[in-house]
């Protein structure tokens, strides 16, 4: 019987693969550390070729190997780990006929582990859970590898080792992040995010949230993962005054930095070790555009098969900028992912940037961005009409309190004319019918519509006076106003 080969890194590790359905990594759920560990250490452990009714062994000594525990940590906590996740629901979403549906989900079918309060000479040999994958969440878990079809299935999967040091939030993050890595970027909405993470009840200030729960886990997932997430790029989308989503860009590591991060040995220098030989430092060249797309995107597209050289070579003609390239990528790894490259996959990314390839994703997004990018545009707007129309009201007012200090007969005659419009006639009546009395002039200084009513006619009556505030205030005004609606 063939021995089974395993990926394994420089050190001689064996790559352990999380792999996930979409479905899953998008859940409703939220498990503590130590259910984390249990939980991805299980995923990890699952074949192509294992059986529906597979029990799983997760060993202690494996999740203390797997996350680089300190000696101290104790079977019990794994013990805990299985038992909470036996009786914790996953819940998983999805869209039927325009409307939401959902099923809450059970893990597993049992779990199986060794008592509290044993001890004794062979105790570490007992210190394992065995766990049967309940038959429900086998389309999410095993069905992903034995079945793949892309034209069906969308799944995550990352190496076990970029989590080891992430604590529950930051986990979650950087799966969703891994999920759309191939498309540089990634938006999520708030409330979608609290709903998920299942914390709708707390943090209910922005800043709070922002700060605990999101910067938190960027700043972890930047310092011990193959990605990076740029904090000072992460756009904040709002509707008026309110942050309702974030952008966040993704950026993948090169090897060099996630080898720095991992501890594990880099590629020395081609004069390492020749003490007798003087290294003459050239002068520091300017590093040009074409060199900082080249560095920046160099492992992606060599991915592709593309030679180093004919990637450079490309960017040096300044036909193609950032945005190109990130196109380029998205589009070949999508058709890749979705088995439509029929020849080389270096000829189709060539080509895909040569010709700026599109696709029904990638048009979709565009048109999604443009609609955001004009959402976000309207609110701005509307923001600096509404502190416009505040600060014409303001001096409108400062203008009415310097005419009546002089002419107190003012208001009677901008109640007379109120009287004599029949529209506005018609206002007066029903509020001396609600009040079953006639109105006196102190309603019309109480009552928000009467006493918009009376400036309107103050205005009216003493154009000439207002003519300066006029004149500055409703150009702008009705420019902003022309830009809102050519926005809609």
């Amino acid at each position: 019987m063939a021995r089974k080969k395993k990926i394994t890194n420089k050190r001689g590790d064996a790559i352990k693969l999380v792999v996930k359905s979409n479905e899953l990594v998008e859940a409703k759920y939220m498990f503590d550390v130590w259910e984390e560990r249990f939980f991805r250490s299980l995923v990890t452990m699952i074949s192509k070729t294992d059986e529906d009714d597979k029990v799983y062994r997760v060993w202690f000594k494996d999740i203390r190997k797997n996350f680089r525990l300190k000696s101290n940590q104790s079977y019990d906590l794994l013990r805990k780990a299985a038992k909470s996740l036996n009786r914790k629901p996953v819940y998983i979403g999805w869209t039927k006929d325009e409307f939401r549906r959902g099923r809450e989900y059970n893990l597993f079918e049992f779990v199986d582990y060794l008592e509290e309060g044993q001890s004794g000479k062979g105790i570490e040999k007992q210190e394992y859970v065995d766990v049967k994958i309940h038959q429900q969440m086998l389309p999410f878990l095993l069905y992903v590898k034995k079945n793949f079809d892309p034209n069906e299935t969308r799944y995550t999967s990352y190496d076990l080792r970029n989590i080891e040091k992430l604590k529950p939030y930051s986990m979650r993050f950087y799966e969703l992040f891994k999920q759309e890595e191939y498309k540089g970027w990634r938006t999520i909405r708030i409330d979608i995010l609290k709903d998920m993470f299942l914390i709708t009840d707390e943090y209910p200030k922005f800043a709070t949230l922002y700060q605990r729960v999101i910067l938190a886990s960027v700043k972890a997932i930047n310092k011990y993962t193959d990605l990076t997430i740029p904090i000072e790029e992460i756009e904040k989308i709002k509707e008026g005054r309110r942050v309702v989503a974030l952008k966040f860009p993704i950026r993948t590591k090169s090897k060099r930095e996630v080898a720095v991060i991992r501890g594990e040995p880099i590629q020395g220098s081609l004069f390492q070790g020749l003490s007798d030989v003087e290294i003459i430092e050239s002068e520091e060249i300017e590093e040009t555009e074409a060199d900082k797309l080249f560095n920046q995107f160099e492992e992606a597209v060599t991915s592709f098969g593309v030679t180093p050289s004919v990637f450079l070579r490309m960017l040096n003609s300044r036909k193609y900028n950032k945005e190109d390239v990130e196109q380029a990528i998205r589009v070949t790894k999508r058709a890749k992912f979705n088995q439509v490259i029929t020849k080389s996959v270096s000829g189709f990314f060539i080509n895909a940037l040569k010709n700026k390839y599109t696709d029904e994703k990638e048009e979709l997004e565009k048109k999604k961005q443009l609609k955001e990018e004009k959402i976000a545009k309207k609110n701005i707007l509307k923001t600096e009409l509404e502190n416009l129309k505040d600060e014409f009201a303001a001096k409108v007012n400062e203008r009415i309190k310097q005419i009546t200090a002089t002419d107190e007969e003012v208001t009677n005659r901008a109640i007379l004319a109120i009287k004599q419009d029949i529209l506005q006639a018609t206002i007066i009546r029903m509020k001396e019918k609600d009040l079953d009395r006639s109105l006196e002039v102190e309603d019309f200084r109480q009552d928000k519509q009467l006493r918009t009513l009376v400036i309107n006619n103050i205005v009216k009556l003493e154009a000439a006076q207002f003519k300066d505030i006029l004149e500055h205030y409703q150009v702008e005004i009705e420019n902003l106003e022309a830009a809102i609606t050519a926005l809609k």
